[in-house]
């Protein structure tokens, strides 16, 4: 995938306070201001901006969470709010690297606020790159320049009645076969472990037949991580049961009445019974019930629309959900490449673990 880089000028340009200008960009590390989670959603925020996703963020090693509040001249209250994940790169060679999940919950341009990014990136020790990512966003750091990056499958909340017409053909009758195999779907269910399990399944079998190189870590710590994110009340899983047995599910992160599909697995009775259709249509159907604004169901790779795309196939199969494509458009800010190297090896590195790792538990099984 081709990520349009910003490279930082030696000396950012001074920032005009024209009126409404912004006046100045506030950083904490690791623990939010007070208030938060309500400047998010007064700000058209979601999940992605929220503290419960910082948690779960920086409960990685090696990572904290920081917040970023954009404020206007004489303004208590910010105009913007983003969420970054800060990763450190371990050894003796200092170099840090920022993800953004999404583009900053605001009502401005958001092209007007990476300025500031970039200077508090050259302010900070090691800092030598920043991922600005577009997850579940209403527009782009950078604007839609160029081709998108990736694309979202996006539901727009309705009746029941409406949400089935929606569906295409082969949905429906994928959903049909669910309700005759006697598939039952916990609309809220605690089973993560589980989930895990049909997920990790999961990436196997995808690994298997179209070489995907996303594995699964280690389980136990995957299991606490997602029952925290639960906890926080920013987690939502639908696991679909065949007499008792779980054959799929779908865990959304949920804040503020939007709807993220994270991940989603099935094992072979549930390809079988077409568990999955009725996962995400319960998914659809209780959030658009709940007075949700918008359901996402996910990414999937830009060239995926072609038939040729490994993801192609994932892409019908939400398109036949009654979802539309969303273009979406990833960046970078690179502002120290030297350490920016090291942080894109030890990237590599930890890929190729993983890798192997794989391939170690399908040999043993």
């Amino acid at each position: 995938m081709n990520v349009p880089q910003l490279i930082a000028a030696p000396t950012p340009p001074r920032e005009t306070l024209a009126q409404g200008a912004i006046a100045y960009a506030e950083v904490r590390e690791r623990v939010a201001p007070p208030g938060w989670d309500r400047w998010v959603q007064e700000l058209g925020g979601g999940p992605f901006h929220c503290t419960g996703w910082a948690r779960y963020r920086a409960s990685s090693a090696h990572k904290q969470a920081l917040f970023f509040a954009w404020y206007l001249p004489g303004s208590l209250h910010p105009v913007a709010v983003a969420l970054g994940v800060d990763s450190s790169l371990p050894g003796p060679f200092r170099a840090r690297s920022v993800e953004f999940d999404a583009p900053p919950a605001t009502r401005l341009d958001a092209r007007r606020l990476v300025g500031a990014v970039q200077r508090w990136m050259r302010s900070q020790r090691g800092v030598a790159d920043a991922w600005l990512g577009s997850f579940d966003a209403n527009q782009a750091w950078t604007g839609a320049v160029g081709s998108p990056t990736r694309i979202e499958l996006r539901v727009t909340p309705a009746p029941e009645d409406e949400l089935a017409g929606r569906m295409r053909t082969l949905a429906r009758r994928s959903l049909r076969r669910a309700r005759e195999s006697g598939i039952e779907v916990d609309a809220n269910s605690a089973e993560l472990g589980g989930f895990v399990n049909l997920y990790g399944e999961t990436l196997e079998r995808l690994r298997r037949t179209k070489d995907v190189s996303t594995a699964l870590g280690d389980r136990d710590i995957e299991v606490r991580r997602l029952t925290r994110l639960r906890q926080d009340g920013v987690a939502r899983l639908f696991l679909a049961c065949e007499h008792g047995t779980p054959v799929a599910g779908a865990l959304f992160t949920v804040f503020a009445r939007r709807a993220f599909y994270l991940s989603g697995g099935t094992n072979d009775a549930g390809r079988r019974t077409g568990a999955m259709t009725a996962v995400l249509h319960r998914a659809i159907s209780e959030f658009s019930a709940a007075g949700f604004v918008c359901v996402n169901l996910g990414g999937v790779s830009a060239g995926a629309p072609l038939p040729s795309s490994p993801d192609h196939g994932l892409y019908a199969f939400k398109r036949g959900m009654g979802a539309v494509a969303h273009p979406c458009h990833d960046s970078r800010i690179v502002v120290r490449p030297a350490r920016c190297r090291l942080v894109q090896g030890a990237r590599d590195t930890r890929s190729a673990v993983l890798r192997l790792r794989a391939n170690a538990r399908l040999t043993l099984h």
